[in-house]
């Protein structure tokens, strides 16, 4: 009788795995909500572009407490790649 565990990691994702799949989905954005200074940040805009592009209903926002917004990184990712004003590289 051979003697197995029950359960075969060998298919299982390690952290270092999923880690990486992250960085490769958000870019160099961070996995939460950011705010609008860091978003201008990294799109290479102003904080204010990046409150008109939520006003207008270009960017897609969260409400956090009674004034703050927050934007997931995909929002901001696929606000960039409809033409987000960018600082030229």
């Amino acid at each position: 009788m051979n003697s197995h565990s029950p359960f075969d990691s060998s298919h299982t994702p390690t952290d270092a795995d999923l880690r990486s799949e992250e960085a490769q989905d958000y870019g160099r954005l961070p996995n939460r909500l950011l705010t609008a200074y860091e978003v201008a940040k990294f799109v290479g805009c102003h904080e204010e572009t990046v409150r008109r592009a939520y006003l207008r209903g270009l960017l897609v926002s969260q409400r956090f407490g009674v004034r703050g917004r927050r934007f997931h990184p995909n929002d901001v990712l696929d606000w960039i790649r409809r033409g987000a004003p960018t600082r030229p590289s």
